[in-house]
């Protein structure tokens, strides 16, 4: 039997929301989410263009190659795929009207929408939008090696066969069955597959303009060197989302029009788009912009007394705070650091450790005593008052890797609740049951145990020659004032809670610097504040897979590579954290298929092994700082994972600051509809 969804019902497997790929920025952002099912009234309806900032160049528009936010959050808006989610964080079809999936979740049929158009950047119509365009998009994605295949790659049906050169491509698990009819074939059962549609990687490329940007795009004949698709251009790629590349200077300005040919233009209702270069360096800069005029919303910052008295007087009650996003982000540490160094230029951003000293902290991070002194010792509120003030530096930190509530069970138990069991499971005396793990908590700073640990692991590491304290290099972008604080924060509070434990030295880098650091061994530090993940898909996998040992996307910065427990240093650093503990539980709840609350029970016990043993430290989320804007709360799309978030459709701009009354009301009537 098929199970079939229509856009009618708004049908989704789990209880989930959606967002993307992040890297960490210590800037707050304004609001961006929400968006109506229905059309609102058309006397409700804000026609305004919307302008802010952007804060990094994109690198690339071939959007199913790129995992990337800065290159993701723009393309996002210029090419729909199958899925979306709407306002409350439903999927409902985008270029797919409905799909069917088989019994046994293996085999996932999508029907196509009809009329879909491809346009030009000049908004001329080049062909239809089809099946075949989604089958050209995953060889496309596949041949060049897409950042995102380990989303797909083991599960479509002899896709990795393909990868290895095993097959050939007619043997792969995706079918174009006619023009508007798209067939996915599975290597197992995978209930979650139709939430990975909402990521760019299934996203549909038309084979004809791929092919005329140069002898490298062929299909078949791949040369990244030679092809010219997705370049950062207007003419880079075909259009057929919501908007239209119309500008865009390198360091300077990113703008949009309204693409008028597209398939649900009557949603779309900001006519155009403009992003202006934000080089971090005075973040008070973005709340003047927004008082005159040049921006549609903001966030307000209480470091600078001024500006925010001049922002309470002004706009009073109409600064709120922010919502959290899901992407969480952690504190690394590098456990094989080979670099000690700028990757360019050994004299630049030079470790002061000598030989001995490196020898010993490599020791130390591979000590779970010595991680978990580090974590319980660490006061992370006095990071996140950096950023958003001692008023909320609570509110923004988050307690775990998956966010919370991403997924409930049967009985509406959020994920969590199963992570604090898991830990209280392990040890009741350390995490005692109820143990809280929302956002908001100060769960892991505890002085007592950071000492009873700090003991431990003088003792254990003193027995093989380590000296105390330990030297810990952090790397931190200078150009960044709040970044800068930070660090600084994050120094101040480790050497006064475990003095003579723990020395900490702040390597001041610059953005160009730290993000030519790709591979692991390149990482030029021991610990590194706010790497960060936002999920892909509508399952826990997407966030606790970053960690597997041989093929998790986090793992580089961690130091370590995607290799098998069989080779060099990697590999024994892996052993001696407990990755490949770790790696055991994670697959056993991915054999669980047919039990969403077995898998999920499954995924927390191995997240919960992550945490007991330090192997991150949780640290926080974007957003939960004060902001003022313009956008109508809730006028946009929803969604956890996925792209989502990034659009800009559905989203309105009022003609004047959003006020206090208004904003309740519109939440208000917003949580009322969710609960139906």
């Amino acid at each position: 039997m098929n199970k079939k969804h229509l856009w009618l019902a708004g049908a989704c497997l789990l209880a989930v929301g959606g967002c993307s790929n992040d890297s960490e920025t210590p800037a707050d952002t304004p609001e961006n989410s929400g968006t109506p099912n229905e059309t609102p009234k058309e006397t409700e309806v804000y026609r305004n263009d919307y302008n802010y900032v952007y804060s990094e160049d994109p690198d690339t528009f071939d959007y199913v190659y790129s995992f990337q936010a800065a290159d993701n959050e723009h393309t996002a808006n210029f090419v729909d795929g199958l899925l979306e989610h709407d306002r409350y964080g439903q999927l409902v079809g985008a270029i797919a009207e409905s799909y069917e999936v088989n019994e046994d979740a293996t085999v996932f049929t999508f029907k196509i929408r009809e009329g879909v158009k491809w346009v030009t950047d000049e908004g001329e119509e080049y062909a239809d939008v089809t099946a075949h365009d989604f089958v050209t998009g995953l060889r496309h994605a596949t041949e060049f090696q897409s950042q995102t295949m380990y989303l797909v790659q083991y599960a479509i049906k002899n896709l990795d066969a393909y990868v290895n050169g095993e097959v050939e491509w007619e043997e792969v698990g995706i079918k174009a069955l006619d023009d508007y009819t798209l067939e996915y074939t599975l290597e197992a059962p995978t209930p979650y597959f139709h939430t990975i549609t909402t990521y760019s990687v299934l996203m549909p490329v038309n084979q004809e303009f791929l092919e005329s940007k140069g002898e490298g795009c062929k299909l078949g004949a791949p040369d990244p060197g030679n092809c010219s698709f997705g370049e950062v251009a207007a003419d880079g790629i075909l259009y057929n989302g919501a908007y239209i590349l119309s500008n865009y200077v390198s360091k300077s300005v990113i703008e949009y029009t309204a693409n008028p040919d597209y398939w649900d233009a009557e949603h779309v209702y900001i006519p155009k788009v403009k992003l202006v270069y934000y080089d971090g360096k005075d973040p008070d800069n973005l709340f003047t912009g927004f008082d005159n005029g040049d921006y549609s919303a903001a966030p307000v910052y209480t470091d600078n007394a001024a500006i925010y008295k001049t922002a309470k007087d002004k706009y009073g009650d109409s600064i709120y705070v922010s919502d959290l996003s899901s992407s969480s982000f952690w504190i690394s540490w590098n456990f094989d650091r080979n670099a000690y160094s700028s990757v360019a230029d050994e004299t630049v951003d030079a470790s002061p450790q000598t030989d001995k000293q490196r020898q010993d902290t490599t020791a130390a991070k591979l000590n779970r005593a010595f991680r978990k002194a580090v974590m319980y010792g660490l006061d992370v509120s006095n990071l996140t008052a950096q950023v958003v003030g001692d008023d909320l530096k609570l509110g923004r930190l988050r307690n775990t890797l998956t966010q919370p509530g991403f997924v409930l069970t049967s009985e509406g138990v959020p994920y969590e609740e199963l992570v604090s069991a898991a830990l209280t499971e392990i040890n009741p005396t350390e995490y005692p049951e109820g143990f809280d793990l929302s956002d908001g908590q100060l769960a892991y700073y505890n002085l007592d145990l950071a000492k009873q640990y700090a003991d431990q692991a003088k003792e254990e590491l003193s027995a093989e020659g380590v000296e105390f304290p330990i030297q810990l290099d952090i790397s931190v972008d200078g150009t960044s004032e709040k970044g800068v604080r930070v660090a600084q924060a994050f120094k101040n509070t480790l050497e006064t809670n475990l003095a003579d434990f723990v020395a900490v030295n702040i390597i001041v880098s610059d953005t160009d610097t730290l993000n030519a650091a790709k591979q692991a061994e390149q990482m030029n530090w021991d610990m590194y504040i706010g790497r960060g993940w936002g999920p892909d898909y509508g399952d826990p996998k997407t966030y606790v897979d970053v960690f597997d040992p041989d093929s998790g996307d986090m793992l580089a910065y961690q130091g370590l590579n995607w290799t098998g427990s069989e080779v060099g240093n990697d590999a024994a650093a892996k052993e001696a954290i407990g990755l490949y503990e770790f790696q055991a539980l994670k697959d056993a709840a991915d054999a669980v298929v047919d039990d969403n609350d077995k898998r999920f029970e499954l995924y927390a016990k191995a997240e919960a092994f992550l945490l007991d043993n330090a192997i991150f430290i949780p640290y926080c989320s974007n957003g939960g700082g004060y902001s003022v804007s313009k956008l109508v709360p809730r006028s946009g799309l929803y969604g956890a994972y996925g792209l989502s978030d990034d659009k800009y459709k559905y989203k309105q701009v009022a003609d004047e600051v959003v006020t206090k009354a208004q904003r309740d009301e519109i939440i208000a009537e917003w949580q009322e509809e969710l609960k139906k």
